[in-house]
């Protein structure tokens, strides 16, 4: 779903895109409310007009929806009024100059020794519209690292977007092989004047031979020497709130860019007691399954 603003002959003026989750309560579908898709880092209010006054977007937005369980958007907080939390977060940005020299000299002295060493280690980069290896990466290296684990349905999504992404001309899969095996990919989603690192996977020998690092480089290189139109466009690595990975992005001389999050709460009393009380049930049942899994192993 989205909010237009359209002019006297209909034509689009603006665009903001509010994504929804059904809310349930004791099994039964109630309501929508505004949550933010899995693999989508922040929404905007897209619009040429740099002079839009984007609060009625805002104000109709919790007029509309009464529960927002997070909703990311690119955009100065002292403009958010209305909601309840609005915390900030941030990504980090390369500016991809037109020649990749000068992006090159931002490197840090280690990551130029191991764009070096990947360089070294042989590795071939294939490009590829087939997402399978990359969630195959995942599933074996990485999964098993994340609490509770990974539901099918996040590959499905995963895989999902990464077919509509190429089929739009909208991204880009690369995969990093030695010696026949796949040991390391990357998914990257472009559009907008911003190449996003959308995700990524590697195998023990990936990593060690640093083939994430190389395929990073490549496709910063790709969008310097390669642009023939002369436009500057931004890379963004997508930060976590891991400190180790976030300097990892540091050292190709990326720089944090601010979004915010925004929370909001306009259910009745009789609502937030119901969904409290779904809240109290569904946890009394896991931990109920955690007991019965420590007595039965």
């Amino acid at each position: 779903m989205g909010i237009v603003l359209v002019d006297d002959t209909g034509q689009y003026q603006a665009v903001m895109p509010v994504p929804l989750r059904r809310k349930w309560v004791a099994g039964i579908p109630y309501t929508w409310v505004v949550h933010q898709p899995f693999f989508c880092q922040f929404l905007a209010i897209f619009s040429l007009d740099t002079r839009l006054d984007t609060r009625p977007f805002f104000q109709l937005l919790t007029d509309s929806f009464s529960y927002g369980a997070i909703y990311t958007i690119c955009h100065p907080a002292h403009e958010l009024n209305g909601f309840d939390t609005v915390r900030q977060s941030s990504t980090h940005v390369l500016r991809l100059a037109s020649d990749y020299k000068t992006v090159y000299s931002q490197y840090s002295r280690d990551r130029k020794t191991n764009v070096h060493r990947a360089e070294a280690a042989n590795w071939i980069l294939v490009d590829s519209s087939d997402p399978e290896p990359l969630l195959e990466l995942f599933r074996l290296h990485h999964a098993w690292l994340m609490d509770g684990g990974v539901p099918d349905w996040a590959y499905d999504i995963l895989r999902n977007l990464s077919h509509e992404l190429i089929q739009r001309n909208c991204g880009h899969i690369r995969y990093a092989v030695r010696d026949g095996h796949i040991e390391a990919g990357t998914l990257f989603a472009q559009e907008g004047g911003r190449i996003i690192y959308l995700f990524n996977a590697a195998s023990q020998a990936g990593r060690k031979g640093n083939a994430r690092t190389i395929l990073i480089d490549r496709m910063i290189q790709d969008n310097t020497e390669g642009r023939q139109d002369g436009t500057s466009w931004l890379f963004d690595f997508e930060s976590p709130d891991k400190p180790s990975v976030r300097n990892f992005y540091q050292r190709f001389g990326a720089i944090e860019q601010s979004f915010q999050s925004v929370r909001w709460n306009r259910l009745h009393k009789f609502e937030q007691v119901a969904i409290g009380l779904r809240n109290c049930v569904k946890g009394s049942i896991n931990r109920l399954i955690l007991a019965i899994g420590k007595v039965t192993f």
